[in-house]
C-alpha cells in the first residue's frame, strides 16, 4: 500500500456521509479487536461555486470503546466564531 496499510481513502461522487464512514470504521474495530485512536479528515465541496458548498471536518474515535474523543465541522466552528461564541463549549 501507498502509505504502508496506515491510511484509508474513501470518495463519494455524490452526497457522502462522513457518519458512514465512522459507522464502518467502528465496525471494523469491533470485528478485528482494534484499539487506540483513530482520526479522519473530511472534505465538502460542490461542483460549482455556492456558499455553503464547501467546508470540511475532521472526527476522532477511541477505537476499542467506539466513543468518540473529539470532532470540529468547520462551517459550525466559523458561524460560533463569527457570532463571538466559544465553539469549544
Amino acid at each position: 500500500p501507498e502509505h504502508g496499510g496506515t491510511q484509508l481513502w474513501m470518495h463519494d461522487d455524490g452526497t457522502g456521509d462522513p457518519e458512514h464512514v465512522i459507522q464502518f470504521v467502528k465496525r471494523c474495530a469491533k470485528e478485528f479487536g482494534l484499539t487506540g485512536l483513530w482520526g479522519m479528515q473530511y472534505a465538502n465541496s460542490c461542483s460549482r461555486p455556492r456558499i455553503d458548498g464547501f467546508g470540511g471536518g475532521a472526527h476522532v474515535l477511541d477505537l476499542a470503546t467506539g466513543e468518540t474523543v473529539d470532532w470540529i465541522n468547520t462551517d459550525g466552528w466559523l458561524s460560533i466564531v463569527l457570532e463571538e461564541g466559544n465553539p469549544y463549549e
